[in-house]
């Protein structure tokens, strides 16, 4: 019988969010345990699919500033505390919440983790942020070895929790060739090099490519401009831009490959939910390697340059259908490991 009840703490809450919709059906299969979860959140959005026994808070204004805002969501964070007992706070990516109610966690002796799966941030107030907020946890989550850039002995790999019932699509062909681009729209996600990887490739004229994503920062939108400026006149690549994350599985179903080209410290859900719906895997990080059949891991794996998945693709291009039928089913299995299921069962083994 369900009793207890948990605090978490998020970026966004948000079924229509491309990135970050997940959190939805994480929040979902979490409150299956407890009888109710209160979630402090920095974005509200559309709520409506969340189970009734889940409650969301988030600050009161847009046009407030950021102080503003994290006074506002600390007093909501220490009204919370006041009024219930939590068995544990998780923060998810939000070392800013972390680090605002840090004094209040240690007068109600509550158990913060957090959970922080990126390669780490670039500025150097970012990284004192990331910094405290590591410090001020009592335990740390991530989702591969090299996913949390910073050096703690509290820090457990527990994998990914994909919703891998709702990708995963039985392939028995392998006609679609096309390509999919599943990520945000950022320089540090290589997208350039992906592109032209594909279009000097054998399917670069008779296949398309669609990227699926959208742009967070001002950098970002400037290099999504630049993208789209560049391949204005190419008719077979198409620029999606943010899609719900429940739409997700239209794109997946329609694609025959997809591409990821980041290095290790990006542990990117979307490769292992592109496996999970039979999409064969073209990819740069080695973390992804446990993920992929030994026997073609040399072929799928790439340097990150242009020319490399260029010839990747083209070895690829290759193989018989019961081959490929073979590399997916293989990562099919893999990647059942990291579903949203046994979410739960990972975080209890570090807490």
């Amino acid at each position: 019988m369900k009793k207890e009840k948990i605090l978490i703490f998020n970026i966004s809450t948000d079924s229509n969010n491309t990135s970050l919709g997940f959190a939805i059906n994480w929040l979902n299969q979490l409150s299956e345990y407890y009888t109710e979860i209160d979630v402090v959140t920095l974005n509200e959005g559309a709520t409506h699919i969340l189970n009734d026994n889940i409650n969301v808070y988030s600050h009161d204004s847009v046009n407030k500033n950021k102080i503003t805002k994290f006074i506002s969501l600390r007093k909501i964070i220490k009204n919370l505390l006041k009024n219930n007992e939590y068995r544990f706070c998780l923060s998810h990516m939000t070392t800013s919440l972390t680090i605002v109610s840090s004094s209040i966690f240690r007068f109600q002796n509550l158990q913060s983790i957090l959970w922080y799966t990126h390669k780490g941030p670039t500025t150097f107030i970012k990284k004192i942020v990331l910094y405290l907020g590591a410090l001020f946890s009592d335990r740390i989550i991530t989702a591969s070895e090299n996913s949390f850039p910073l050096k703690f002995k509290k820090v457990t790999s527990i994998g990914h929790a994909i919703n891998y019932e709702d990708f995963y699509r039985s392939r028995v062909n392998t006609e679609s060739k096309d390509f999919l681009i599943l990520s945000r729209i950022s320089k540090s996600k290589n997208i350039e090099e992906s592109i032209e990887g594909f279009l000097n490739s054998v399917y670069g004229e008779s296949q398309s490519i669609t990227i699926v994503g959208g742009p967070l920062t001002k950098q970002d939108v400037d290099y999504e401009s630049y993208l789209k400026n560049k391949y204005s006149e190419y008719r077979n690549i198409s620029f999606a831009g943010s899609v719900p994350h429940p739409s997700l599985s239209t794109y997946i179903d329609k694609t025959g490959f997809h591409i990821n080209n980041t290095p290790k410290g990006f542990y990117d859900k979307s490769v292992l939910e592109t496996l999970s719906g039979g999409i064969i895997n073209f990819y740069m990080n080695s973390e992804y390697d446990k993920n992929i059949h030994p026997e073609y891991l040399n072929i799928l794996k790439f340097d990150g340059t242009k020319d490399a998945l260029t010839k990747s693709i083209n070895l690829i291009s290759e193989l018989e259908k019961d081959f490929l039928i073979e590399i997916i089913q293989f990562s099919q299995e893999k990647v059942k490991e990291e579903s949203l299921k046994t979410l739960h069962d990972r975080i209890l083994k570090v807490i």
